[in-house]
């Protein structure tokens, strides 16, 4: 490639690159604050709401007995959908959702006012699953706080950067973001590299310019670029696991999101307490979730922890067999937690919020920048239209 094409190229990538930013830039900012949040999320729900971690010892009571107390404070239209139970000391968290339109029966007993919102979907009219969320003292069952489960800056930031606030399409839109904001980072270190010198005077801070935004634009998107790329890869991972599937880099299936839109069965022929009684007959280790069968006819689904692992057990409720599902591949296991946190400690949190962050610092940078050089532009129109005006004033057509 010549040199002419080389700069042609560089000229047209950049022109990408810089509409690109400046067009996402109001996705990508609160796309990048909404994963710092979710970094944290259990210590800022911790610091907003400590009512709900007010717990007294350890859970021991048995699975029906937090089911109860939870439908007590449910409406007859909502149903209990999972129990999850605490890794040391913290509540016990229920979460429930509502019955579809026209169908209502109790959760577990009890009713109090209505807290379903009144948001339909768009496509068929009726309104969406609402879900409700509880928690639960370990030792007495005692209702500690209930929330919508649309409600809160955790919950908000969790429904923005899985889906947008977008029903139904939300999650494709992600991942066509996340894909945006590959194309950015790696392109985005293609523009910095020095045309002109060594590697090294790239990294000098003032490499040609003195304003601050640019330096700042320059330096940390050099260093942020390739691991921002690589976390805007595992989002789409996991935002496209259908497509991933496709090309052989993630097992097939339905996921979190699936599953949390079906309607839990409103009378199923197990207790929980059976249920887990089944389960641990495949599998040894502690509750740490146990969901309740879809009304479409599902097993029940636990979550068995030991010092071996978690084990993931299915148990038909109709005949009360139990079967220790297959893990999920141990790499999209990994890519999840890679992107989440989950399990990688303090540190790694540490550095997701600088990846967070970095959108917010090179969107504004960025857009500093050409709101300058737009101004630069027409500063220069002003006075190469001002140098021509003489030559103009004063003739006379011939």
């Amino acid at each position: 490639m010549t040199m002419a094409n080389r700069q042609a190229l560089r000229r047209a990538w950049w022109q990408v690159h810089k509409w690109i930013g400046l067009v996402l830039m109001i996705l990508l900012i609160p796309l990048g604050l909404s994963g710092v949040v979710l970094a944290w999320d259990d210590a800022i729900d911790h610091g907003l709401n400590p009512q709900r971690y007010a717990v007294h010892g350890t859970a021991t009571l048995a699975p029906s007995a937090y089911a109860a107390a939870a439908g007590r404070a449910l409406n007859p239209d909502q149903r209990i959908a999972m129990i999850r139970f605490p890794d040391g000391a913290g509540p016990v968290v229920v979460m429930a959702t509502n019955a579809p339109q026209g169908h209502v029966g109790s959760a577990a007993g009890g009713s109090v006012r209505n807290d379903q919102g009144g948001r339909r979907d768009h496509t068929t009219g009726r309104a969406p699953p609402q879900r409700m969320t509880l928690w639960l003292d370990p030792t007495t069952g005692t209702l500690l706080d209930r929330a919508r489960g649309d409600s809160g800056l955790v919950r908000l930031a969790h429904d923005f950067h899985g889906s947008l606030f977008v029903p139904g399409t939300g999650r494709t839109l992600v991942g066509l973001l996340g894909v945006a904001m590959v194309l950015m980072a790696v392109g985005g270190l293609w523009l910095w590299w020095p045309t002109v010198g060594s590697l090294a005077s790239g990294l000098r801070w003032k490499r040609g310019d003195r304003r601050l935004d640019t330096n700042l634009h320059h330096m940390i998107g050099f260093w942020i670029a390739l691991p921002l790329a690589f976390q805007a890869f595992t989002g789409v991972w996991i935002a496209w696991p259908q497509m991933m599937a496709t090309v052989g880099l993630a097992a097939p299936g339905g996921g979190r999101g699936e599953r949390g839109r079906m309607i839990p069965a409103e009378h199923p022929l197990l207790s929980p307490d059976r249920a887990l009684v089944a389960a641990r007959l495949v599998a040894d280790g502690k509750p740490v979730t146990i969901n309740w069968p879809s009304a479409e006819g599902g097993p029940w689904r636990i979550t068995l922890a030991s010092r071996q692992g978690q084990a993931d057990v299915t148990v038909e409720d109709a005949t009360g067999v139990a079967t220790v599902a297959p893990r999920r591949a141990g790499l999209a296991l990994a890519i999840r937690h890679l992107h989440d946190g989950t399990a990688l400690g303090v540190g790694w949190r540490v550095v997701m919020v600088l990846w967070g962050l970095a959108p917010t610092v090179l969107g504004i940078t960025g857009l500093i920048m050409w709101w300058r050089g737009r101004r630069w532009r027409a500063a220069v129109a002003r006075r190469r239209d001002r140098r021509d005006a003489p030559a103009t004033v004063g003739q006379r057509p011939a």
